[in-house]
């Protein structure tokens, strides 16, 4: 009786936790979103790139896909406020720039929460993914896209990097980096799984076909396995 009673009681603080951490975890999207905005606004603030994604990440990690939509509509929709309204971002104030900006970070962090439940939290996929959204987001006129916009003109990374490969590949290592730091702050230990392997292969299309990369490619760096599954 004792131990049905202590269940209880952890299930009753575990729903009057829920609403503030929602609350919490909305505020962080507000503002990680209006700090993204400022960063593109000013080269000064170049360092608020490199952490803008944890709470986006965050969502990805402990949210259901839905949920997890939710979150990235909001992330959206507050970045293109803070754009529009509080900063000078370079955004063109329309209803195609509000849809886009609201859709794309949706779409992004529902696959990314999917995807997360089926082989982990992992900060290389995430990152590559953001890619994507970087891609989708051209219609949007900014000269770098999101993230290496963060950077200025001159940043360090877009010196080293930019010049070489684009600002896709900007976009990317400070997407990484911002994966790797929720890693690091959340404790998410990494999987002792070997390998991963697609679901619902037949042995003649290669069953054990690795997901991260080409036959375990990725598996010889460390920081591009996947991580533990997502917070219950």
């Amino acid at each position: 009786m004792t131990i049905v009673r202590e269940r209880r009681n952890h299930k009753t603080e575990d729903r009057r936790r829920l609403p503030i951490a929602a609350l919490a975890l909305g505020l962080a999207l507000v503002v990680s979103a209006y700090g993204m905005a400022r960063a593109i606004e000013s080269p000064e603030h170049w360092w608020l790139g490199w952490v803008a994604l944890l709470p986006l990440f965050a969502s990805i990690r402990v949210l259901s896909p839905i949920h997890a939509l939710l979150a990235g509509g909001l992330w959206g929709l507050s970045l293109f406020v803070s754009a529009v309204a509080v900063t000078n971002a370079s955004i063109a104030p329309s209803v195609a720039s509000l849809v886009l900006l609201c859709a794309v970070p949706s779409l992004y962090t529902f696959l990314g929460a999917k995807l997360t439940r089926q082989v982990g939290f992992s900060p290389y996929l995430l990152a590559l993914g953001w890619v994507g959204v970087e891609l989708a987001l051209r219609p949007l006129g900014l000269h770098h896209g999101l993230l290496a916009a963060t950077q200025g003109d001159d940043g360090w990374i877009i010196r080293l990097v930019g010049s070489l490969a684009g600002y896709a590949l900007v976009a990317f290592v400070v997407a990484y980096v911002n994966a790797v730091l929720l890693s690091v702050l959340s404790r998410v230990p990494v999987s002792t799984a070997g390998q991963r392997f697609v679901r619902g292969l037949s042995p003649s299309l290669g069953r054990r076909f690795v997901l991260e990369g080409w036959h375990g490619l990725f598996h010889l760096i460390r920081p591009a396995q996947p991580r533990a599954p997502p917070v219950a």
